[in-house]
């Protein structure tokens, strides 16, 4: 496996020291093309305003390669769009998170401080589109929409930190998907992307102005531990809800502070959680077409009783699972 240990940084220069790992060819320190014999596709680079600088990325590797971002002391957060078809590997303090756009949590945002690893899937499409947003513009943005105080003791980096892991939220899966449909080398292609970075920057700030910050930097430990039991929680759909007590006990924590972290970090409840993501599974499953009833869908994601799968469906949806369900054989 060919190892790359990197650093992001609001300007162009740090891609040099990848396009020097990968033998790549690096264009006016915008486009980074990869070589033939590792693989196909790159990366472009643009600095879209004073404090908002955007990464995507289009690669196919054909030799394994795991590229781990260093931490920073830079003041900026990096956000992640996972646009990828297949599920590719993001190793954040140690902890192995599987990222992908259709099933798994396809939205990471972090502070730059926190160290990260990817390793793409071998001989699959990978796409992304990163953000990388100063404290500074995030902070300005923010007081236009919470009192100074509060916007204040958010950016606190003395005792709060801005950490999460989600969905992409509809309005900015459907912004993000036509980047896959162009080329690196299409004439409106660079104004594209600074649009979708703006638009998706609105999107973002909408968002986290309803976020509480950690009141405590959270440490490596409690990263991979919280991670660790949101993947265990999406790996076992199939079953019941395990417990908070075996969760915090997964985790290292007490059943409050990881009650507390894990609504902090993922946004929502243990059990609420794990309810959202069965749903998403049902939601797949009925139009999978391998199903003869929405009856099997729901015994499949652990519904004894059809009409509380979609009484749950409907609430989460605001549809009924029936309104998109696909026959077996049709």
């Amino acid at each position: 496996m060919i190892s790359i240990r990197h650093h992001y940084s609001l300007n162009p220069v740090w891609q040099q020291q990848i396009a020097n790992a990968l033998g790549a060819k690096l264009i006016n320190d915008k486009l980074l093309l990869l070589p033939k014999d590792i693989g196909n596709g790159g990366s472009v680079f643009l600095e879209v305003m004073p404090g908002l600088s955007l990464l995507f990325m289009d690669l196919t590797f054909s030799v394994p390669i795991s590229m781990t971002r260093m931490a920073a002391n830079d003041s900026f957060y990096i956000v992640y769009y996972d646009m990828s078809e297949e599920i590719s590997s993001h190793v954040v303090n140690g902890t192995d998170h599987k990222i992908g756009y259709q099933s798994k949590l396809g939205m990471g945002f972090m502070d730059c401080s926190t160290e990260s690893t990817l390793i793409p899937a071998l001989h699959q499409r990978y796409c992304s589109l990163r953000l990388f947003i100063s404290k500074h513009l995030l902070k300005s943005l923010m007081g236009k929409t919470k009192p100074q105080a509060v916007v204040e003791d958010l950016f606190d980096d003395s005792k709060n930190t801005l950490f999460f892991y989600s969905h992409i939220d509809s309005n900015t899966r459907i912004l993000l998907q036509p980047l896959k449909a162009y080329s690196f080398d299409d004439s409106l292609f660079e104004l594209l992307l600074k649009g979708t970075a703006l638009k998706a920057l609105t999107y973002l700030v909408k968002r986290v102005r309803n976020f509480e910050p950690i009141i405590q930097k959270l440490s490596p430990a409690d990263t991979s531990g919280i991670l660790k039991t949101a993947e265990y929680l999406m790996g076992n759909l199939f079953l019941d809800f395990p417990g908070v007590s075996v969760l915090a006990e997964m985790a290292g924590m007490s059943e409050s502070k990881y009650k507390l972290l894990f609504k902090k970090v993922v946004k929502g409840s243990p059990n609420g959680f794990f309810l959202q993501e069965k749903l998403l599974l049902a939601q797949n499953l009925l139009q999978s077409g391998n199903f003869n009833s929405i009856r099997e869908v729901s015994i499949e994601v652990g519904y004894s009783k059809p009409g509380y799968f979609s009484e749950a469906y409907k609430k989460a949806f605001a549809s009924l699972p029936q309104e998109i369900f696909i026959k077996a054989g049709i």
